[in-house]
């Protein structure tokens, strides 16, 4: 019997698996890819999602952002700038690949299966069924850590009620330019969309992509590939994925039982921008201290109470999101502020939480 069992092998479930086997827990992470394996994801990491990783990352950024350009609805463009980076730019391949790898070295033990079947809970662990090569398999483990998506199969077989997490939709590409050094990383919000299309420069291409605020914003390849002919000149579409990003707006399913439920997994994606990665980062590492500040008792509730902060900080998201995109004209106008966009530029770059930013008295630096 392994310690923890991680369902999903992303950044949720490596941040737990790292911590754990760091101190000293047997983790089983299970996950239906080989790594490395290509990511549907923009790849841009914000400050506070860089400051939560247990070891240096740096090496994977191919380029960190000062500048980033929002478009207002009418096409007026303003720009925020910080002297430390805003964003930063990875292949989640490369960086999902070497985060697998850190667990691995550790100690920690890696399998890839085809599909988990079953899971049963009793007083003692998780018993977890799952298909493979070799047939059908059962392993069994103290606790389970479900970080496998905004399409959860852990969470069905939990029973959490499917409405409490929306599926807000997202699709991207890579384009090939000339000189993608020239370009600016961008958020664009004059589609007349509730979300909004981005413009990524990565080292040798730009990520392009849409954004939907909520389930069943439209998107398809010819959308994408429009907006790639009148931004970029090249409607050569490459790499086009998309996915769901798997939000709770601030009512996340933290689990059931001896099972915890992290990143989207759980509904901790953010439905403003859509951020995932620091959320993930957060709640994984928060799952694992719950396990080892549990000791042989139930850890659920002791993961529930550590999530007040991320939860207040999902909260403050879907409230901007819901006032965002009802008025994004008056909001950008009014972001475009100097003074505005300064604080927040100023908040991010130094790593700074939604709630830290809004209510700056109210937390310690």
């Amino acid at each position: 019997m392994y310690d923890v069992i991680i369902i999903g092998a992303g950044p949720a479930g490596t941040a737990c698996g790292y911590d754990l086997v760091a101190a000293g827990f047997s983790v089983l992470i299970l996950d239906r890819h080989d790594f490395p394996r290509k990511k549907a994801c923009a790849g841009g990491i914000t400050p506070k999602a860089m400051a939560l990783f247990a070891y240096d990352i740096s090496h994977f950024v191919v380029r960190a952002c000062r500048e980033v350009n929002l478009r207002r609805p009418g096409g007026h463009v303003f720009e925020v700038k910080n002297a430390h980076p805003l964003c930063y730019m990875v292949q989640r391949r490369d960086l999902d690949d070497y985060s697998l790898n850190k667990v691995t070295q550790c100690g920690g033990r890696f399998l890839k299966i085809d599909q988990i079947l079953s899971l049963d809970q009793s007083p003692e662990g998780v018993a977890v069924r799952y298909a493979c090569d070799s047939g059908d398999k059962t392993c069994r483990a103290r606790y389970l850590i479900g970080a496998d998506g905004a399409n959860s199969r852990i969470r069905r077989l939990l029973g959490r009620p499917e409405i409490s997490i929306a599926r807000c939709p997202a699709l991207e590409a890579d384009v090939k330019v000339d000189r993608p050094e020239d370009f600016t990383m961008e958020l664009d919000f004059s589609k007349g969309i509730p979300g909004y299309y981005w413009i990524f420069p990565k080292q040798d291409y730009v990520n392009i992509g849409i954004f939907g605020a909520r389930p069943g914003v439209s998107m398809n390849r010819q959308l994408l590939g429009g907006y790639a002919r009148e931004r970029l000149g090249n409607d050569t579409l490459e790499a086009v994925r998309g996915y769901p990003i798997g939000t709770g707006y601030g009512r996340p399913c933290a689990g059931l039982g001896r099972v915890m439920l992290v990143g989207d997994a759980a509904g901790f994606a953010e439905p403003l921008f859509g951020e995932g990665i620091y959320f993930a980062l957060k709640s994984g590492r928060l799952a694992a201290h719950a396990i080892g500040k549990g000791g042989g008792g139930n850890c659920i509730d002791q993961y529930r109470r550590s999530l007040a902060r991320v939860v207040m900080d999902l909260k403050f998201h879907a409230l901007g999101a819901g006032i965002l995109y009802r008025f994004p004209r008056l909001c950008l106008s009014i972001a475009g502020n100097d003074l505005i966009h300064g604080h927040f530029s100023k908040g991010y770059a130094r790593g700074r939480t939604i709630s830290q930013m809004l209510l700056p008295f109210h937390f310690s630096p």
